[in-house]
């Protein structure tokens, strides 16, 4: 959890050094979503409920492009059970870095997609036999949301975490800006 800590202070202090002094969040935004996360591994195949944050920042914002840098997290789910005959209990998280790019369709609506690295932490337990899967990943997806006041916006996701165990998460949420 150590690098989880150094990674979320790291990305701060990149955000405090790069977004220009002011004494207003313009630009910044956060939210919140809740999720179906499916987990995959040969024979395991797995659903649950699971909650998401996030805070980013507008870096261009314009009529025909919009592009953010983002901050999450992201809960893949617990899953536990049985497959052919053994007991599984498996725990993921993610901690996100990513790029938003937005295209603007009409003036309430917008399609976007998002791409980064993802730390991810993955507790896998088979059997009483105890494995971590830990690693910095790839991840990315895809989205629509439409604004209902001029600074909130509901959004639908779908993202794909590239881990050792297939994850996608689907979800809706909201999203304010300041």
């Amino acid at each position: 959890m150590n690098k989880y800590s150094r990674f979320i202070a790291s990305s701060i202090s990149a955000l405090a050094i790069t977004v220009p002094a002011q004494a207003y969040a313009d630009g910044f935004y956060i939210g919140a979503g809740a999720y179906q996360a499916n987990a995959e591994q040969g024979s395991f195949d797995d659903d649950d409920v699971v909650p998401a944050l996030f805070a980013g920042y507008n870096l261009i914002d314009s009529n025909i492009f919009m592009l953010s840098g983002e901050l999450g997290y992201y809960d893949l789910g617990g899953y536990n059970g049985d497959a052919l005959g053994q007991t599984y209990d498996i725990d993921a998280s993610a901690f996100t870095l990513a790029a938003v790019g937005y295209l603007p369709i009409g003036p309430f609506f917008e399609v976007y997609a998002k791409a980064g690295v993802a730390f991810t932490s993955i507790d896998i337990e088979i059997n009483d036999s105890k494995n971590d899967a830990d690693g910095e990943e790839f991840f990315g997806g895809i989205g629509a949301s439409v604004d209902v006041l001029d600074t909130i916006d509901i959004y639908a996701e779908y993202l794909m975490f590239d881990t050792d165990i297939d994850t996608s998460i689907a979800g809706v949420g909201v999203r304010f800006a300041f």
